[in-house]
């Protein structure tokens, strides 16, 4: 999964069938920082819930097909799956040790 924020909408009088009720979305790709981190892509949101500035989580590819509404494939490239509420990060400055401590 990937992190992206969602910069824009795009609004299709004409779309497939299998896309009516979503939302499509342009997502700026981000890092672990929240930092812009590559081209913008399109995806689909399924419940038409996400708005412009919200951090979410995306899949690309073969993992976006099956993100319809009731889990039907989807003619996509990416997908929205789920909004991040916050990012936590483990120190990386200090060596890990065994059992994720």
């Amino acid at each position: 999964m990937n992190l992206g924020q969602v910069v824009g909408v795009i609004v299709a009088t004409r779309k497939d069938p299998a896309l009516v009720g979503s939302k499509i979305c342009i997502l700026q790709p981000v890092d672990e920082q929240l930092k812009p981190n590559g081209r913008t892509i399109i995806a689909t949101d399924s419940t038409a819930m996400r708005n412009v500035g919200e951090i979410v989580f995306y899949v690309e590819s073969g993992d976006a097909v099956f993100t319809g509404q009731q889990g039907e494939p989807i003619p996509v490239d990416a997908a929205v799956v789920g909004i991040v509420d916050n990012v936590s990060l483990k120190d990386r400055s200090k060596p890990q040790q065994a059992g994720g401590n």
